[in-house]
């Protein structure tokens, strides 16, 4: 049996809702966590809804490209999500203290 037409319509903008909701958020604590990617993380967010309204119809082959595409952004979210993770941000920090305290030396002129 197939999906009413407005049923599908109904879900997609529910997840379009729902990952734009995810964009901003994932993006405020990237800027939070003072990771310096929000040129990356808008310019796959325009990437995605440039994909998304692509489709003009919703026939059933582009019901299949827009959940790729939504599935594309989900994935790319959970990577941006993943350094912001409390163990990424902590090895960061510490990464960043121990550049801070190394004794740069110069070269010797020959």
């Amino acid at each position: 049996m197939a999906i009413p037409q407005k049923a599908l319509n109904r879900v997609s903008m529910s997840t379009v809702r729902e990952l734009d909701e995810e964009y901003r958020s994932t993006r405020a604590a990237l800027l939070s966590a003072g990771v310096k990617m929000t040129d990356s993380i808008d310019a796959l967010y325009r990437e995605w809804r440039r994909r998304r309204d692509k489709s003009e119809s919703w026939s059933v082959v582009d019901n299949v490209a827009v959940a790729n595409a939504d599935q594309w952004w989900a994935l790319h979210l959970a990577q941006f999500r993943s350094m912001i993770d409390p163990t990424h941000v902590a090895a960061r920090t510490q990464r960043a203290r121990k550049d801070r305290n190394v004794v740069r030396t110069r070269p010797h002129p020959a």
